[in-house]
């Protein structure tokens, strides 16, 4: 996917917002945010129904890392962990450094990523980091 004005082209990716943030040869990382579901809606299942649903739509379109940002109280049910900025770098910079999350979408472990990472124009604000 290429890189447009120093920005990452929005990408739609089986209906959820997705954003491409690394791509090297042996590597395609994405993170998938933000995921909510509407407070009428909440209380029926698809809290946990909507990140499993994106990431089993990641994994079918060969992505190999899923990260997120938010609360791994949450997170942690669908399989995400803590993980540092050494292990991979954040778009921006965290005002919570605890709530950054990944996990690896193959049966490889989350080794560090190499590089910087980018997001789309919708996710580039310090307001959601």
């Amino acid at each position: 996917m290429p890189v447009q004005n120093g920005r990452l082209p929005p990408l739609d990716l089986c209906g959820l917002p997705a954003s491409l943030i690394s791509r090297t040869t042996s590597r395609t990382v994405f993170i998938l945010a933000p995921v909510a579901v509407a407070k009428s809606q909440q209380g029926k299942g698809l809290e946990l129904k909507l990140p499993n649903y994106g990431l089993n739509c990641l994994r079918e379109n060969s992505v190999d890392v899923a990260l997120t940002y938010g609360d791994i109280n949450f997170y942690s049910k669908v399989g995400f962990a803590q993980i540092t900025q050494s292990v991979a770098q954040p778009p921006l910079a965290l005002e919570h450094p605890e709530g950054w999350l990944g996990q690896s979408l193959t049966d490889k472990p989350l080794d560090p990523l190499k590089g910087p990472s980018g997001c789309v124009e919708a996710l580039n604000s310090p307001n959601y980091w």
